[in-house]
């Protein structure tokens, strides 16, 4: 049996690396028509916004019917969703294609068979093929990385920038309309008249029903592992959101483990900025993912960043289905977990990214000094800023532009650089029941068999690989050759049921600062290396409002600062740009939407992930000339 193994391996391999040479291929970019300031096509600008890359929320004929919770209006009304700080398309999306999405709001259509939860059938010879299946709406990169601004009534498109979108806000109205559709009758019944539009009858008003309350059901439980609906996570508001906790606990879900308690998602954080991203080495906030790239011919294929947007996915509205080792569905030489993931529109996406340019200043929001830049130049120097945000005319080849700080780094060096640590800290640490991963090979086909209990990191990353290799065709075409290994991440002991949330969470942050176990011996380098942020480069900085990773901080001005002096309280949801702090206007309550940032509750209690501390790095004992200075500097990058 074990020499069979090894045979199949190698001829699996063999096979692969042909299919691989025979594929290799350029990724596509559009080049149609004038490139804008950021050196995207309108054709690249709307493959960004449109594309879908199998992220299923609802079946669109169910999203053109829904109406908002207590109204009769309809949930789809982009000047609506624009109130959850979602952009609106361009009016030719909805006059040529037919479909009122936003920005980021995308159209999935697949093959949908043996899907669960998007796999919803809800009338009779109802097709499951790609070509004749419902399409769904889900959203993709842009939704959460395009930003627009606005100055005195003109309007500035970002592409890439953070978004300023309420993301737990948006999801909990789309879930009440959801429950008050299935609740209210007349409500039901005009919902089904739309989406049974021509096959209107009993049989299929009771299975739409049905499927309805499936994904109510389905939502509820997706809120309760996250703790969305619990006084123990605190409402992020606008321009934040814990991606990472909410894409580690749909691992958790889709794992099978029962009962599945979950670990809170209270660790938001600001939409990092995309541009240059494709040039670092490690991307999200605390490196947890790596760019790995394969040199195509004339092109490059990121099976790194792939792997990456996989996660993504799963976590935002995408399904996975995963089997025990064994069971069909994993039971091969190479198994694999049937997804929804669009690898082609994946590797496309990242592609299209590689031309996105940082933004220039306005000129609309006054010109910059040029003696006051040269001033803040010297004062960036004399910081040593350079040494961490490594500055364009120093990026070399093949050597990442960014920089990983270890907290235990950052509280050595100065007790002030220390920031938030609860992302990192987490991501790191945060563990889950494995269910039906329990006993897979943690390098897939070589390596211990995962245990009853695992980091979730390595979860994701196991469950990644596992769907990527589900889709070795498509990866094939697209010229790649799959990547099997995984590094598994050591246990880190829990602490006992009996303790409360506060002393458990301060053993936690005990652990993430100091890298020592409770016997005070070090952590694994493998486990140090994630308990970090990541300093990159500044280029467009002044777009990408708030500041620090976790959104604490409104404007630029208020991070050069000494933390202690920085707002304990300000408001998110304006459009409108402040040029002389640089960043969204902050101060005084917006007439929009908006939320309220508070460092503590209303019991003066620190609210976990909304800490202002850190990266002092000297910027706290400046003199105001000098600040202003340094400001002036960072807005020409």
């Amino acid at each position: 049996m074990a020499r069979r193994t090894k045979i199949q391996l190698v001829t699996a391999s063999l096979t692969l690396g042909a299919l691989f040479a025979l594929a290799a291929c350029v990724p596509q970019v559009d080049k149609s028509g004038p490139p804008n300031a950021q050196g995207w096509t309108p054709g690249n600008q709307a493959f960004w916004y449109e594309t879908s890359q199998g992220s299923r929320l609802i079946p669109k004929t169910w999203y053109d019917a829904l109406e908002r919770a207590d109204s009769t209006e309809p949930f789809s009304d982009q000047q609506f969703l624009a109130t959850f700080g979602y952009l609106p398309s361009a009016p030719e999306r909805l006059s040529v294609r037919r479909e009122n999405l936003p920005v980021g709001f995308a159209v999935d259509r697949q093959a949908d068979a043996g899907l669960v939860v998007t796999g919803l059938h809800w009338y009779k010879g109802q097709a499951s093929d790609k070509k004749n299946s419902e399409p769904w709406v889900g959203l993709n990169c842009a939704a959460c990385h395009s930003g627009e601004m606005t100055y005195k009534g003109d309007r500035f498109r970002v592409d890439g920038a953070p978004t300023i979108a309420d993301f737990q806000s948006f999801i909990a109205a789309f879930d009440e309309a959801l429950k008050q559709t299935l609740a209210d009758s007349d409500k039901f019944d005009r919902f089904a008249a739309k989406v049974l539009a021509g096959k209107d009858d009993a049989v299929n008003r009771a299975l739409l029903k049905t499927k309805v309350a499936e994904m109510v059901a389905w939502e509820d439980r997706v809120a309760q592992i996250n703790g969305d609906r619990s006084d123990r996570v605190a409402r992020y508001g606008y321009a934040r959101l814990d991606a990472v906790g909410h894409i580690y606990n749909k691992v958790a879900l889709f794992n099978h483990a029962d009962p599945q308690p979950g670990n809170l998602s209270d660790a938001p954080v600001s939409y990092p900025f995309l541009w240059d991203i494709t040039k670092q080495h490690q991307v999200q906030w605390n490196g947890s993912a790596v760019n790995q790239r394969l040199t195509l011919n004339k092109g490059e294929l990121d099976y790194g960043a792939m792997g990456r947007n996989a996660g993504e996915v799963i976590g935002v509205f995408g399904e996975i289905i995963t089997a025990k080792r064994g069971q069909p569905g994993n039971n091969g030489i190479l198994p694999g977990f049937k997804s929804t993931v669009q690898i082609e529109a994946l590797d496309r996406l990242e592609a299209v990214l590689t031309t996105l340019k940082p933004p220039i200043w306005p000129v609309q929001f006054g010109a910059i000094n040029p003696a006051l830049k040269a001033q803040g130049e010297i004062v960036f120097d004399r910081l040593k800023c350079g040494s961490c945000h490594t500055e364009r005319e120093d990026w070399k080849p093949n050597v990442p532009i960014e920089k990983m700080i270890t907290l235990r780094e950052m509280a050595e060096n100065n007790q002030a650089n220390l920031t938030d640590i609860w992302m990192a800290c987490n991501g790191a640490t945060y563990e889950a029941r494995t269910g039906n991963l329990e006993g897979g090979l943690e390098g897939i086909v070589k390596g211990k068999p995962l245990a009853a209990t695992e980091p979730l990191l390595g979860q994701l990353a196991y469950s990644v690989k596992l769907s990527l290799v589900d889709k070795r065709k498509d990866i094939i075409k697209r010229g790649l050759q799959i990547y099997l290994g995984i590094q598994k991440l050591p246990v880190i002991g829990g602490t006992a049921d009996v303790l409360s949330d506060d002393e458990i969470r301060a053993a936690r942050a005990e652990l993430c600062i100091t890298g020592k176990d409770a016997a005070g011996a070090d952590l694994p380098a493998s486990t140090l290396k994630l308990l970090a942020y990541k300093a990159r480069p500044l280029d467009g900085i002044w777009a990408t409002s708030p500041y620090l990773h976790n959104g604490s901080v409104p404007t630029l001005y208020h991070l050069l600062l000494a933390p202690k002096n920085r707002p304990a309280s300000f408001y998110s949801g304006s459009h409108e740009f402040d040029p002389k702090f640089v960043g969204y206007v902050w101060k005084d309550r917006p007439a929009v939407p908006h939320s309220q940032f508070n460092v503590v509750d209303k019991r003066g209690k620190p609210i976990p992930g909304n800490s202002t501390a850190g990266h002092d790095y000297g910027v706290g004992g400046l003199s105001e000339a000098d600040r202003l200075a340094l400001l002036e500097y960072l807005k020409s990058l």
